[in-house]
């Protein structure tokens, strides 16, 4: 071979290599992300069809505003938008509306909308409505109708400053309004064949995992049984059963990663086998599933932590009864109860997937004692470790600069502009100008208090150290340290969009991987930032920001 074939040989493999790391998250350092809540799915805009999204059938009444009187008898000026009666809708197996009441039957209503919760972002611009059955719907908003026949509205959604309203005033019972879809246009090619909205899959094909607990609505699911499922039929995906199955494993085989699903907390043996055997029908052959029992069941602040309390308590009535103080007697009670619940799905999965499910537990990175429990399972057999492939905790960083004892010092920072900022994060990246334990900064304090401790464990029981949730934790909802000052939420969330940002999230990933940890799913992906959550890597999909570069070139080896 000339040299010229053996130039434009190397040349074609250099290449193939950086079009290889655009594309797809390369397999070396490994990170995922957490999707964002059910609540959030209008800023995060995963799906082409946009009315999955939507909140859900919202009951009207009809009320006279010129004469101060009701049309609809019991209607009121209070309850003409929202009688409140949505759980006296008459639906389909799938969720779509049969009927509506006729002016003096029992409900209120006569008429019902679906809206969308809208951000600034909120994909404006021509759309169009597509639907079977024999109804009369009108859209409303900052909309512009272009045509509307039966079956089809198409409208230009001019802004997002009045919420996006589709208002049903009539249904024909012999043939309802069903399948209601509301396409952006420039999908109007692809949407019976495409699910994914092309700039969120652009944004999920860059990582190698994304967990699912958030679509799965798992912190608040009383899901149990299979058969009460959210389906990809199903009118709405934001509702108690969370997102489809389907959908999920969809997205994880499009965007090429493994996904990471949360079983809810009251789930049948059943509901598990089914779900198994789902994943394992329609995933892609070879792909991991990492697997976990709910979320956070040592968190009081989540009804799963209670439920494995009394699951627990029943189980064992005189377990536990050396530890004097009841609240912690019924946390350990329910890491027992976890322990269990968690080994019986985990041999749920090995039976179905074999060694691709990747069996996780989890528990409060601060307290290794939680581990050990969760390990030695003493009310559950003993030896619950053996069951487990990895544990998992929540190594955030940053969440003691906001106690109520650095208070004040933050909120004179709040009050500098970008003086401020740069004191922030010099305490972020070197520490001592707030009070803590450990010296050396933000990421040094999560290193030494939720990583290291945790690594000695999962090598003396031979599982994995991973992350379920993990990044910046500068904002506080916590009693006695929540936060109320507006000009403290403005500066967390300057600092979440800082090109300083950037530099902490290298210096934070590349310690994680330095002191032992495997994969690490940051908390969250895509969403709006609020006075209750700064965590989001974009605020939109098909945008950047400084920590989204970081987490990407920590992927790539950068």
């Amino acid at each position: 071979m000339d040299n010229m074939k053996l130039l434009n040989k190397a040349l074609f493999t250099v290449s193939f290599i950086i079009l290889s790391n655009v594309t797809q998250a390369t397999p070396g350092n490994k990170l995922g992300y957490n999707t964002s809540g059910l609540h959030h799915l209008s800023s995060s805009n995963p799906f082409i069809d946009i009315f999955k999204i939507s909140r859900g059938w919202i009951t009207s009444c009809e009320f006279d505003w010129q004469r101060n009187r009701p049309i609809d008898p019991g209607c009121t000026r209070k309850k003409s938008f929202n009688t409140k009666e949505t759980a006296q809708v008459s639906v389909d197996a799938n969720g779509w509306p049969t009927r509506l009441p006729s002016r003096g039957e029992r409900p209120i209503f006569t008429s019902i909308n679906a809206i969308w919760d809208m951000p600034a972002n909120f994909p404006v611009g021509r759309h169009f409505v597509t639907y079977q059955g024999d109804a009369d719907i009108k859209v409303h908003g900052d909309v512009e109708i272009i045509r509307q026949v039966p079956g089809r509205i198409d409208f230009n959604l001019r802004s997002a400053k009045r919420k996006l309203r589709l208002h049903i005033t009539r249904i024909n019972p012999r043939n309802h309004i069903r399948n209601i879809k509301v396409i952006p246009a420039k999908y109007a090619k692809t949407y019976t064949r495409q699910t994914f909205n092309q700039e969120y899959l652009q944004v999920a094909r860059s990582f190698n995992s994304i967990r699912f607990m958030p679509w799965q609505n798992t912190k608040l699911t009383k899901l149990a049984h299979w058969r009460d499922r959210a389906t990809p039929q199903t009118a709405f995906w934001n509702h108690n059963a969370g997102m489809p199955l389907e959908t999920m494993v969809d997205l994880a085989n499009t965007a090429n990663v493994a996904p990471w699903f949360s079983m809810p907390h009251m789930a049948t043996d059943a509901f598990m086998n089914s779900f198994a055997q789902t994943v394992k029908r329609r995933l892609k052959p070879n792909q991991k599933v990492y697997v976990e029992y709910s979320n956070e069941v040592w968190n009081s602040m989540y009804p799963a932590t209670h439920y494995a309390s009394r699951q627990g308590l029943k189980l064992w009535p005189r377990g536990k009864l050396d530890i004097k103080n009841p609240g912690t007697r019924r946390l350990f009670l329910a890491l027992n109860f976890n322990a269990k619940r968690s080994k019986e799905m985990c041999g749920i999965f090995k039976r179905h997937l074999g060694n691709r499910a990747v069996c996780v537990v989890s528990a409060y990175g601060s307290a290794p004692k939680m581990a050990e429990e969760l390990m030695t399972c003493p009310l559950a057999g003993g030896n619950c470790y053996k069951s487990f492939d990895a544990y998992a905790v929540a190594p955030y960083f940053g969440d003691y600069i906001a106690r109520k004892e650095n208070r004040g010092l933050v909120k004179r920072w709040a009050h500098q502009g970008n003086a401020g900022i740069n004191q922030l994060f010099r305490e972020i990246m070197s520490g001592g100008l707030a009070k803590d334990k450990v010296a050396g900064g933000a990421i040094e304090n999560t290193i030494e208090e939720r990583v290291k401790k945790n690594v000695a464990i999962t090598k003396k029981y031979g599982v994995k150290l991973l992350a379920y949730e993990g990044g910046q934790h500068l904002l506080r909802v916590d009693r006695p340290h929540v936060i109320r000052d507006p000009k403290i939420f403005s500066m967390f969330a300057n600092a979440n969009r800082h090109p300083q940002m950037g530099a902490a999230y290298s210096k934070y990933l590349r310690a994680w991987n330095r002191a032992g940890g495997g994969m690490l799913m940051h908390f969250n992906g895509i969403a709006a930032i609020d006075d209750r959550n700064y965590f989001p890597m974009l605020e939109k999909a098909g945008t950047s920001s400084p920590k989204y570069n970081a987490m990407v070139n920590y992927i790539r080896g950068r």
